[in-house]
């Protein structure tokens, strides 16, 4: 791997984190609700926080999948370690 390719995969793991980062944030919001009394809870604002984290979440899988999948082709797996692999974790996400 030549340096501009580590600065790709660096710049790929930081946009990455960010997303983690993002969907954290969300669900620390929700969390920080939860210890308010019920009168004192926005229930709308939980509701938006909970659906962002979830598609900030998938949004996430989507791109580290992508990511991670191009690299196991381009490491030489063979077909079928990829799709004995790959396989039962689609049928996971899929089943969300």
């Amino acid at each position: 791997m030549n340096a501009d390719e580590a600065k790709i995969i660096n710049l790929k793991n930081k946009q990455l984190i960010f997303r983690l980062n993002r969907a954290i944030g969300q669900i620390e919001a929700i969390k920080r609700e939860m210890y308010k009394r019920p009168e004192e809870q926005d229930c709308l604002k939980t509701f938006q926080q909970l659906k962002a984290s979830i598609n900030a979440l998938k949004k996430f899988g989507e791109i580290y999948m992508g990511e991670h999948l191009e690299d196991c082709l381009n490491q030489g797996a063979s077909k079928e370690d990829i799709a004995k692999n790959l396989k039962p974790i689609l049928n996971g996400v899929f089943k969300l």
